[in-house]
């Protein structure tokens, strides 16, 4: 399990199996529904209190959007063309919890008629306590004050599964002036449908030997209409050289993989080590 402060509003922090907060739990935090067009399928959402007081919990939507580096930005709910919060329907959204006891919560989710696409929404269940008369001179209003706050991921997709349609291009290099390391991008483009697991490899080719250098791959998730920068680092033990690198697409079994190349040879020249151990040696 792991243990989370309070989620700031907009921010997300993301784990799989079970959250906990500093009172209560929540399991899971990514629901996946598999649902075609009419058709529904409940889930159920455990929520335990740890805490030594009877408490009070609300459930509320909202949307999220990923930037080129893939980190998930919370907006507002059914603000996104890919949200599906209108499609989720809890069996209650306030409800209350003993000290030390859990409820489960049924959560259905029903696309409309002739919707395949993959979409996804935020869930947040959060305690809710009454304001005081402090919160109220402070201009916070009457109500419910918000605490302690989760956020689960909830995923649909059709049954039918949609073949992703994605592209990799423009590999170039970003390293800035002042680094002790060299840096490269690749552009990953979803025009599909439904989110791919990918995986980028990149390999450097010795220009006068043809021998390859394949590094560590780089894992990822892309969300369709959304693009994504794939860093790669060089690493500082690469023999001196001119090489030809490229950035390799593998996102499914059955599909070709896709590449792109660097636009100019990738120059590795000697170290100042190799230099001073040639000199040694004379």
């Amino acid at each position: 399990m792991h243990k989370i402060n309070l989620i700031l509003t907009g921010l997300i922090l993301l784990f799989s199996g079970i959250v906990k907060s500093q009172d209560f739990e929540v399991a899971p935090v990514k629901m996946n529904f598999k649902v075609d067009p009419e058709e529904s399928q409940t889930k159920i959402l455990s929520i335990k209190n740890h805490s030594n007081f009877r408490t009070s919990f609300t459930i509320s939507f909202a949307d999220f959007v990923i930037d080129k580096d893939g980190k998930k930005q919370a907006i507002e709910k059914n603000s996104s063309k890919t949200s599906c919060t209108e499609w989720i329907t809890p069996e209650k959204t306030f409800f209350d919890i003993n000290p030390n006891e859990q409820v489960q919560v049924k959560i259905t989710m029903q696309p409309p008629v002739d919707d395949y696409t993959t979409r996804w929404a935020l869930m947040y269940i959060q305690t809710v306590t009454e304001k005081t008369s402090f919160d109220v001179d402070e201009g916070m209003g009457a109500g419910v004050r918000i605490s302690g706050r989760i956020a689960v991921e909830v995923y649909r997709d059709p049954v039918l599964r949609l073949t992703p349609k994605l592209k990799i291009k423009d590999l170039r290099e970003v390293t800035e002036a002042d680094s002790t390391h060299r840096y490269f991008i690749a552009d990953i483009i979803n025009s599909g449908k439904n989110i791919a697991k990918c995986k980028v490899s990149f390999i450097a080719s010795d220009l006068n030997t043809a021998e390859q250098i394949e590094f560590e791959p780089i894992y990822f998730d892309s969300f369709p209409g959304f693009l994504r920068e794939v860093k790669f680092k060089l690493p500082n033990t690469m023999p001196s050289g001119k090489y030809s690198l490229v950035a390799l697409l593998d996102y499914g079994k059955d599909i070709t993989i896709e590449g792109t190349r660097l636009n100019k040879p990738l120059i590795i020249l000697p170290s100042e080590d190799s230099g001073n151990n040639q000199n040694d040696k004379k």
